[in-house]
């Protein structure tokens, strides 16, 4: 079988990969954080998501946008899920635990972490659901496209 990406499907594969293993390599080092409860969210946050990333990159082809949506949703998916990671990561480094209430419970850090913090898991979260509300219309257009039932 040969699969073939469009640019936009191979950015979001590589994005996915190179997330995925960042993940695996942060779980070596989880008990070296300050706050380990964070860096095993963070951990797994990034392995699934860039799992995530891999499986929307494959299956790119079948979202139907206008070009500068789909560039739009592909950088914002990509760009907004390694925010929020690197927020979940400075996060278990510092103690930071205003934005992350429920890993971060008992850990506190100073002003600049903490804004560091929320900045990166606001505004990855805000980038992250409008990438991933574009490529879910485009793929719901492209199965409005093909019939309401599947093939049989």
């Amino acid at each position: 079988m040969t699969l073939t990406l469009e640019r936009d499907g191979q950015f979001l594969v590589l994005s996915g990969a190179v997330l995925f293993l960042l993940g695996l390599l942060q779980g070596v080092v989880i008990e070296l954080a300050e706050n380990p409860r964070m860096a095993l969210s963070a951990h797994l946050a990034a392995v699934q998501s860039g799992m995530a990333l891999m499986i929307a990159g494959a299956v790119w082809s079948a979202v139907r946008l206008a070009r500068p949506w789909r560039r739009l949703s592909s950088w914002t998916m990509a760009i907004g899920i390694y925010a929020v990671w690197a927020g979940m990561t400075v996060s278990a480094l510092t103690g930071a635990s205003g934005a992350l209430p429920h890993a971060g419970r008992g850990y506190a850090a100073g002003p600049v972490a903490e804004g560091i913090v929320y900045a990166l898991v606001l505004i990855g979260g805000g980038l992250t659901l409008v990438g991933w509300a574009l490529f879910t219309l485009g793929l719901a257009r492209r199965s409005l496209e093909r019939g309401a039932t599947p093939d049989r």
